[in-house]
């Protein structure tokens, strides 16, 4: 059974990644690390108070299992009170109510497969994939992924650096298929609405 507690975690990092969105690091201490250890896919919840009121939001956790690091990625959504709220006043240093990981958005993963993997994403939905593509490729040598991630224009995909290092590290076991809303890409079957 999952532990549904809340503990204080510190936030290590808050780095933009689109205009509209920000990733968030923290730094679990050496007595939770068994607690906040995480399964590719897993999501945390979040708490805080907000004038006044508790306010809980579950984020997909953006890190492969490999990482060393645990972070999420959080979208500013119109009249959202938490993801505002986070885009507006996390900073490094700030302490945080976090749930231990949950969720079973996952596939076992084992050193031996080898598997061809296909991943969909559209906005935002693109952050447990992250999770999902980077510790299939890191764990499994022998499996090959491929992203089909969907967005109205490029200034809005999310992970888009990383996603190109992701590409250029698996070069031959990483394909990533963009699809746009907004902007011709040079193709009918790239463009149109998502």
């Amino acid at each position: 059974m999952s532990d549904t507690n809340f503990y204080t975690l510190k936030i290590a990092d808050v780095q933009p990644e689109t205009d509209t969105a920000i990733c968030v690091s923290f730094a679990v201490p050496a007595e939770l690390t068994d607690k906040f250890k995480f399964i590719q896919g897993q999501f945390l919840t979040l708490r805080a108070t907000i004038d006044g009121e508790e306010v809980r939001r579950s984020y997909s956790i953006c890190s492969g299992v490999n990482d060393g690091h645990m972070r999420v990625g959080i979208k500013r959504v119109k009249n959202g009170k938490f993801s505002n709220f986070a885009n507006d006043t996390f900073k490094p240093g700030m302490s945080l109510e976090v749930m231990p990981p949950q969720g079973s958005f996952y596939t076992e993963l084992s050193p031996e497969n080898s598997k061809d993997y296909m991943c969909i994403a559209v906005g935002s939905g693109i952050t447990p994939m992250i999770s999902v593509i980077k510790s299939a490729l890191d764990t499994e040598p022998g499996s090959k992924v491929t992203l089909i991630y969907g967005n109205r224009r490029s200034n809005s995909v999310m992970f888009k650096d990383e996603l190109n290092f992701i590409k250029n590290r698996y070069m031959n076991r990483f394909q990533w298929i963009n699809i746009m809303d907004y902007e011709d890409q040079g193709a009918d079957l790239l463009n149109g609405r998502i």
